[in-house]
This record gives structure tokens, C-alpha cells and sequence, in this order.
């Protein structure tokens, strides 16, 4: 008896310490609490909007590399975001760039309130970045230099209240700011607070001509994210804590109201993104459902319930308050910051993820599910070229999923779904150089280097002649062939096709090879010499081709004919001057030293065959493959 006697006791002194906390006047925390009700999860499981798993198997992104990436905007292609620590960074590819932060540096989140934490973002039309920063305000930030202005101080009521918790914003054609203030009696570091007190969150314009703020709506139940309609006649505000959102008419005969725009979500919604159409993207940072409801919102008809345990918790944080402001150390700041902030609680929101696709007259048209435990506390998802982002303000990573699978049935450009009203630029062609404009169509001679060499005379070229570069054909004579001096020009260069002398000689059209190369003087030494003959004797079939010198200057070459006369009138191929061949001795070449000699194998370069080899480039004459004369005597072409 003694035992149960002293149990029952000590429960009745808790209850009297539990009522002494929650009806004493005046106890901190200094906010309302009154009954209010919240619609129940509606059933939204029909055929159309059934469970998947289109969320399963995330990609994450800088595992362990950024903290809580919980809003995002684009401009340009390219994603942008905001950090725990102050920090806004852009994601390029696998890269984190900062942008710009705000606060003073600090040593972890535990010092969210001194270093900043902004959260929402958001371009206007002219390229300047907005953010909303809980703790500092509002500012424009240029992304170019980031350098940052204040524009809305939250350290000056609006309406007789502070603004203590600036949450996200949306920026109007004109300029106009629409922001949300979640609330008025507590600070994002004890948000858990706000769970329990009645809703006093708001929806503000701030006028960009006057630089003024309005209340549009109040006592909204932790207002969180805000986004325009895409023509601008209403603006829409997520009510997180009461699972709803509501809808503030800009334009048309209830311009000035609100009303509920959707209720009963099954979860609390948190930011708001356009689907790249008329509707919009609302992700819900925790799910609930009948099996699983949301432990706050069952205590909302229940306000001296929610009172005791805000008082509680108030109680447990003020000793380590009082540690901090007499001797400031990081373990009372850890524990100041832990107690009554969301990241206290996340143990309780459940497993699964929940993005909702709701229309332009407030209907759910698409469901994303997952709940295969790889990514979870979702605030953000955001439409990007071929992705799906999702961001979260606990987690330390970025996932993403493939649009593909995400919206299989979405009918919208990936390249102009950009959150922002801004249109992507493209980007500009670089201006082509005075260079790649004269290689249209044709490649550029390589340029020789070494001695310079004179500049040839222009020719002209027929259509049915060959190209300026072109390879050089010798008939294989009867008999060894002696070797054949060919003395330079200043005519053009060009390849010519050669046939030994026979009675009548016909010029032999060749076809160009594909690739130009222009030729240059080389003098074989004399081991060249002898290993190409040791080539050309083992492999005759291929002689034609390891005998060619890698580089030989080539110049129009007297066509042969009978070597009995000393002088005689042949045509040369690609030029219209005819060139005189003397035996040797009567030629008077002042040239003749400066020439390039090539010694004979026992088969020339290229030989040439009854029929077109697959590699050689000339067009064979069989008239003359068949006539051959006997081994011709050693010529040298003179200069004109």
C-alpha cells in the first residue's frame, strides 16, 4: 500500500506542477493559443493519382559537401541555392560556386542566428537575385560580383509587428515583392514553437515604386512558400502548419480577398515551384495519412495542451540561456539551438516523400512518391532542363530524379521551364575568325617551314585537269630505269602523271586524293636509298610505294618522247607552256646543282598497271600501258 501510496503522489504533484505551468500568467513564451481545427488528409488515392515509386533510386549529389539546400531558383541554365552557414552557391555541373553570404562566419549550424540562414530565392526580370534571410532580411544580390543591398528590414515592424521569420518570395513583372512572414512571435531557431502557438504567419507585398510593405493576409499557419499564377491574377501561400494553401486575388472582381485554395493535404506543404505550365509543384516536408497523422495538428483543438508543453520546453532551454549570456561557450549554443528547433523533431516525420502536382484551379493532377528510405524531409522540387531537384533543410546532400520518369506525361519545354519569369538566354555563337572563313569547303595548305620559298605563279585550272596537288604516276619501262633529274620552276607546283616516251603521248587525268599536302625538297641520304632498294627488291608489288620519298618536291616535268631526236616538244599536264628535253650534255641549266636527284630502284614510285589500283589516283590510258618503249635515255628539264 505504502508503494502505490507514494506513486499516486508523485503523479499528483506532477499534475499540479503541469497546471501551475500552464495557467500562471505570464510565462514565456509570449504567444496566443486558442483552439482552432484543421481539415483531416483527404483520400487522393484514385486510379489516376495511385502509389509509385517515381521518386525510388535518387540521385544524390555532394554527399557531405553542402548542408541543407532548401530552396532553389535558375537563371541561364544554371541551378542556384541556399545553404546553411549564409550561404548561396551555384551548382555548375559537379561544382559548388559560392555566389554570397550573409551574417559573419561562424563555426557550425549552432550559430545559425549570427552566421544566416537564408531560405528562400527568386531573379527578376533583369538578372538581380532576391533572398529571403530569416534572420537579416531581404536583399538583392548581383550574382556577377556578389555584392548585396537590404532592401526589407526586419528589424522594423510592419503593421505594428516584427517580422521574425522571412521565409520565401516571389517577384512580379513590375518589380513587386510577395514574401512570406511564417511568424510573428518566434524566430526559425525555435520554430517548434510555431507548432504549438495558434498560426500567425503572413503574406507581404513589398512595393518596389514606393519601397512600402503590406499585409495582404494574416494569421496564416506558418506561411511558408509563395508563387504568382503564370499570368499574375492571384498569388498562392503554403499554410505548412495547417496543411493547406491559400489564394490572395491580384486582379479581376475578387481582387483583395483570399480564400482557400486546396485543404486536407496529406502532409504539411512547405515551398512552391511552377510545373513549367499553369500549375505548380508543392512538396511535403512530412506525410501523413490515417495511419500516420501529424502529432501537432492533432493537438490544435487542444490549446492548454499545446501551451503546457511549449512552457516545458521553454523551461528546458532556459538554464542553458542564462549559462550562454553569462559565459558564452559552444556546448549551452549547441543545446540553445537544439531545443525547440525543427531539427529536434525530424525523428518524427515519417519515411516516406510526397510531391504533389496541383493545377491552375487548384486540383491535384500528378502524385511522386518514394518511400525506399533514400532521401527524405523534401522542401523543394524544382524543374531543371532533364531533372527533377529535390532540396531539403536538413539533409546534406542534392538528389535529383530523371523528368522522364518523374512526369512521364509532362508536354513542356526542358528548355524554358525555369522557375524564374525570366526566359533563358541562349547562348551566342562566337564570331568566326578571318581564317575559318576562307576554309569553307576546302582544307588549308599546311605551312612549310624552313627557307621560304618563291610564291608560284597563278594558273588556271581546267575542269577536267587535275587539282593543284596531285600524285605523280610513272609507266614502269621495260627494262631498269636510269635515274632522271627534274629541275625546280617558279611555275605553280603541281603534280604531274608521266608516261615513258612512246610514239604518241596523250596527257593522263589523275584524281586528287583527299587530303592536300603540300610538297617540299628532301634529299634521300644515302642509307634511305639503299633500304628503300632492300624494300623495293623484297616486296616488288609494294616498290611503288616505299620508294617515294616521304617528301619530294615536285615541279612540271617534260613529257617524253623519242629518244633519238636531242630536242623535242613535250605537253606537261596542268600548266599551258611546252617544255624542252635535251640529252645530256646540251642542256645549259644554271639550276642544275640546286636539283634533286632520286635514285632508281628496280621499280619507280608508282607504277602504273592495266587496271586502276584501289590506291593510286590516276585514270590509266591503256593505248599507252601497252605501248612501251625501250629504256629511255637520262633527261634533264630546263627552266623557262
Amino acid at each position: 500500500m505504502g508503494y502505490l501510496k507514494s506513486i499516486g503522489t508523485t503523479f499528483i504533484y506532477i499534475g499540479l506542477f503541469l497546471a501551475l505551468i500552464t495557467f500562471l500568467p505570464g510565462l514565456p513564451p509570449d504567444a496566443q493559443f486558442a483552439e482552432y481545427n484543421i481539415s483531416p488528409p483527404q483520400q487522393f488515392l484514385t486510379d489516376a493519382l495511385k502509389l509509385n515509386n517515381r521518386l525510388d533510386d535518387a540521385e544524390i549529389l555532394f554527399e557531405g559537401k553542402l548542408k541543407g539546400p532548401e530552396s532553389f531558383t535558375s537563371r541561364n541554365g544554371e541551378l542556384f541555392t541556399t545553404l546553411h552557414g549564409g550561404d548561396i552557391v551555384k551548382i555548375i555541373g559537379h561544382h559548388i560556386v559560392p555566389i554570397a553570404k550573409f551574417g559573419r562566419p561562424c563555426d557550425g549550424v549552432w550559430m545559425e542566428k549570427e552566421c544566416g540562414r537564408p531560405l528562400g530565392l527568386q531573379f527578376d526580370k533583369n538578372g538581380i537575385l532576391y533572398v529571403a534571410d530569416p534572420y537579416n532580411g531581404i536583399f538583392k544580390v548581383d550574382v556577377m560580383t556578389g555584392e548585396y543591398d537590404m532592401i526589407v528590414d526586419i528589424s522594423k515592424p510592419i503593421e505594428g509587428k516584427l517580422p521574425l521569420l522571412a521565409n520565401s518570395l516571389d517577384i512580379a513583372a513590375n518589380g513587386d515583392i510577395y514574401w512570406t512572414d511564417s511568424s510573428q512571435d518566434f524566430i526559425l531557431q525555435d520554430g517548434v514553437y510555431t507548432c504549438l502557438a495558434n498560426p500567425a504567419g503572413r503574406l507581404i507585398k513589398y512595393d518596389s515604386s514606393t519601397e512600402r510593405n503590406t499585409v495582404l493576409v494574416a494569421n496564416l499557419g506558418f506561411a511558408n512558400g509563395v508563387k504568382l499564377s503564370k499570368d499574375e491574377s492571384f498569388v498562392v501561400v503554403a499554410e505548412t502548419m495547417t496543411s493547406r494553401l491559400s489564394k490572395f486575388h491580384l486582379k479581376g472582381d475578387k481582387a483583395g480577398t483570399a480564400e482557400i485554395f486546396i485543404q486536407g493535404l496529406p502532409g504539411l506543404p512547405d515551398n512552391i515551384h511552377t510545373d513549367g505550365g499553369d500549375g505548380f509543384l508543392v512538396s511535403l516536408i512530412v506525410t501523413a495519412d490515417a495511419d500516420h497523422p501529424i502529432l501537432v495538428q492533432s493537438l490544435a483543438p487542444h490549446p492548454y495542451i499545446r501551451k503546457m508543453l511549449a512552457r516545458i520546453l521553454y523551461l528546458l532551454e532556459a538554464p542553458f540561456k542564462l549559462v550562454e549570456d553569462a559565459y558564452p561557450n559552444c556546448y549551452t549554443k549547441r543545446a540553445v539551438h537544439w531545443i525547440g528547433h525543427f531539427e529536434s523533431v525530424k525523428f518524427l516525420q515519417h519515411e516516406s516523400v510526397v510531391v504533389l502536382r496541383i493545377g491552375f484551379d487548384g486540383k491535384i493532377t500528378d502524385v511522386l512518391y518514394t518511400s525506399d528510405g533514400k532521401i527524405s524531409g523534401i522542401s523543394s522540387a524544382y524543374i531543371l532542363k532533364d531533372y527533377l531537384y529535390l532540396g531539403s533543410p536538413y539533409n546534406e546532400y542534392l538528389a535529383r530524379v530523371p523528368l522522364k520518369r518523374a512526369f512521364p506525361a509532362m508536354k513542356s519545354e526542358l528548355n524554358n521551364i525555369a522557375d524564374n519569369v525570366v526566359e533563358r538566354q541562349d547562348a551566342k555563337t562566337p564570331p568566326k575568325s578571318i581564317g575559318d572563313s576562307k576554309l569553307t569547303g576546302s582544307a588549308a595548305a599546311p605551312v612549310a617551314s624552313g627557307t621560304p620559298k618563291p610564291k608560284p605563279a597563278p594558273s588556271r585550272r581546267k575542269p577536267t585537269q587535275v587539282p593543284t596537288q596531285q600524285q605523280v604516276n610513272v609507266n614502269p619501262p621495260t627494262q631498269q630505269q636510269k635515274p632522271v633529274t627534274v629541275s625546280p620552276t617558279n611555275q605553280q607546283q603541281q603534280a604531274v602523271t608521266t608516261d615513258t616516251p612512246t610514239r604518241q603521248q596523250q596527257p593522263i587525268s589523275t584524281v586528287s586524293p583527299p587530303r592536300q599536302q603540300q610538297p617540299v625538297t628532301v634529299t634521300p641520304t644515302k642509307r634511305q636509298e639503299q633500304q628503300q632498294q632492300q624494300k623495293a627488291t623484297s616486296n616488288p608489288t609494294s616498290a611503288g610505294k616505299e620508294m617515294r620519298p616521304e617528301s619530294v618536291k615536285v615541279v612540271p616535268a617534260p613529257q617524253p618522247a623519242q629518244p633519238s631526236p636531242n630536242v623535242s616538244k613535250v605537253s606537261v599536264e596542268g600548266g599551258s607552256e611546252n617544255r624542252e628535253r635535251v640529252k645530256p650534255g646540251t642542256a645549259q641549266n644554271p639550276n642544275v646543282g640546286q636539283q634533286a636527284r632520286v635514285r632508281p630502284t628496280p621499280q619507280p614510285a608508282f607504277t602504273k598497271q592495266s587496271t586502276t589500283h584501289p590506291h593510286q589516283g590516276a585514270t590509266e590510258n591503256p593505248s599507252n600501258a601497252q605501248k612501251q618503249s625501250p629504256q629511255p635515255a637520262p633527261v634533264t628539264g630546263r627552266n623557262n
